[in-house]
């Protein structure tokens, strides 16, 4: 066996506009394909919330409810973890997080920070680990590899090129953490990506352990 088998990149409906499946869906599609779980990682983005105006707790509550909604359809075998693509003031590029809970969302502007270096005060503080989602994707800006904890390097979202063979060797030449994802969103096209756990996780806290820590193995392509 080769480990516990998690995507850490996915979008639902309820929480991300730009998906096209409902978490119940979603959640009985990997379960089909032989997943343990998921990392749902919708998006959280401060420019995108300060233009639509609504209060810092509604937004919150926006973002959390793909997340809830999946989590009901859990069980001992299949289990919803949260995480989040977060997007900063400076400019289009977007990082996944882990290692947090809803208190921690709840409790914490994540709207005031203007880039990954004003924000990495508070990975450090909080045992969070962050990854830069599908960095040489167009439109996207290097960014100080000082700054992350890794990088996506395989990006299964079938609409774009995620140069996925350039992040992997910049991980490399940077002695960065590799990530891979689906980056779901509802492309029936995509081959899903993920990673395999050692041990069977149940929360992100746990996932950011053994991201930090190294104990898994990239799934990189359709298996």
């Amino acid at each position: 066996m080769k480990g516990y088998l998690f995507d850490t990149h996915i979008h639902t409906k309820e929480a991300s506009s730009c998906s096209r499946v409902w978490a119940e869906d979603i959640v009985k599609r990997y379960k089909e394909l032989g997943y343990n779980g998921l990392v749902i990682t919708d998006h959280f983005s401060a420019s995108q919330f300060k233009r639509h105006g609504s209060t810092y707790e509604e937004q919150v509550q926006t973002y959390l409810s793909g997340y809830r909604a999946a989590k009901k359809f859990e069980d001992e075998n299949f289990h919803i973890i949260l995480g989040m693509e977060l997007r900063f003031l400076e400019n289009d590029n977007d990082y996944l997080v882990y290692g947090f809970d809803e208190d921690f969302v709840i409790n914490n502007d994540l709207t005031q920070y203007e880039t990954p270096e004003d924000f990495r005060p508070v990975v450090e503080a909080n045992d969070l680990i962050i990854f830069q989602a599908h960095p040489f994707r167009i439109g996207m800006t290097v960014v100080d590899p000082e700054l992350l904890d890794g990088v996506e390097v395989y990006n299964g979202h079938g609409d774009h090129n995620s140069s996925n063979d350039v992040a992997y060797k910049w991980a490399q030449k940077y002695s960065l953490r590799m990530l891979s994802g689906s980056d779901f969103h509802g492309n029936i096209t995509m081959q899903p990506g993920g990673v395999y756990f050692e041990e069977y996780l149940t929360d992100s806290k746990q996932v950011a352990k053994a991201l930090r820590e190294g104990k898994y193995k990239l799934k990189i392509f359709q298996e």
